[in-house]
């Protein structure tokens, strides 16, 4: 039933831009009558009773260029990836091969923070005064079991930022850290961010087993990171203590407001869009949805278009 949702809402909303924005606000202000529905996201089979040759995985990853020396992002499934046979960590030990000594692995860590808004609340809950913590080491990850295992790599290196944080493992690992808390009020996609260091060093960004453009927060590097973004009141400021063994700061930075993602995003239009540019390579590897996208060529995508804040399509009254 839900994927039959999915397809419908898929197909609808390719018909304009508009017609998506419009369906994705009509879900989210009543959203707690479709608690059981995300229509705007696709639904990817398990592949639990499925067997999977992940060496086919990685031949296909080498034949799209990745390899030795390179600097990869994924994001992943492990339940995608569970006909492999492979425990997480074995998994996270396939892609370190992949990319080498030479090469570096990095994921998204990000965390659930106590006290904030369940998200189907999010766009009528103020954060403006609640001061959440963020323990590098403790705080619950949201996004898997790879991550995680990465993250318990002996070599891995976390961001101390709390939004967004990534881990990786290699060569660039520190440098990608090291600044992200600098500057008066940071954001996590901003100029000092791990995500920019990695368009910066032309990151290849996967998927596996997850709808890739659905995840692909490297995009929003064009937002934060350029000085040119035309869209006001595009933040708010969120309160954090971070703590990371020894290490304990209070730091405020800015989260972008909620409500651009969820209601004015046209994700399916943006989808097709690098689909058609070749940006973005979408294939089925073994029962399994592998999606590639080169991070450099995506920010100067999408930099081309941001004097009409694209993907975001906007009312008048929210320029």
């Amino acid at each position: 039933m839900k994927r039959l949702i999915s397809n419908i809402y898929n197909r609808i909303a390719l018909i304009s831009p508009y017609v998506e924005v419009f369906l994705r606000q009509l879900y989210w202000r009543n959203s707690s009558r479709f608690k059981k529905i995300k229509p705007d996201k696709n639904i990817i089979p398990s592949n639990q009773n499925s067997k999977i040759d992940f060496n086919k995985i990685i031949d296909y990853l080498k034949e799209s260029g990745l390899g030795q020396g390179s600097l990869l992002i994924v994001h992943s499934s492990y339940e995608a990836l569970e006909g492999s046979g492979l425990y997480p960590e074995e998994i996270v030990e396939e892609l370190l091969k992949l990319v080498g000594k030479n090469g570096t692995l990095a994921m998204p860590v990000i965390r659930k923070f106590k006290g904030e808004p369940k998200y189907n609340e999010i766009l009528n809950t103020s954060v403006e005064d609640l001061e959440c913590v963020y323990d590098v080491k403790k705080s619950r990850i949201t996004t898997g079991l790879l991550p995680y295992y990465l993250m318990r790599h002996d070599d891995s290196v976390v961001s101390r930022f709390p939004l967004n944080p990534m881990v990786a493992v290699g060569p660039l690992a520190k440098e990608m850290m090291k600044h992200n808390l600098d500057g008066e009020l940071p954001s996590a996609h901003g100029v000092n961010s791990s995500w920019k260091f990695c368009v910066d060093h032309n990151a290849i960004v996967i998927g596996l087993g997850v709808d890739l453009i659905h995840y692909l927060t490297i995009m929003h590097v064009a937002e934060e990171a350029y000085a040119n973004w035309p869209v006001k009141n595009w933040y708010r400021k969120r309160k954090f203590t971070i703590i990371d063994g020894d290490y304990r700061t209070q730091k405020t930075v800015l989260e972008r407001e909620p409500k651009w993602g969820m209601l004015h995003l046209a994700e399916k239009k943006f989808g097709n869009d690098l689909i058609k540019r070749r940006i973005f390579k979408n294939n089925i590897i073994e029962n399994t949805q592998v999606g590639i996208v080169n991070s450099k060529e995506l920010i100067n995508f999408l930099n081309s278009k941001k004097d009409k804040a694209y993907p975001y399509y906007l009312t008048k009254i929210a320029k």
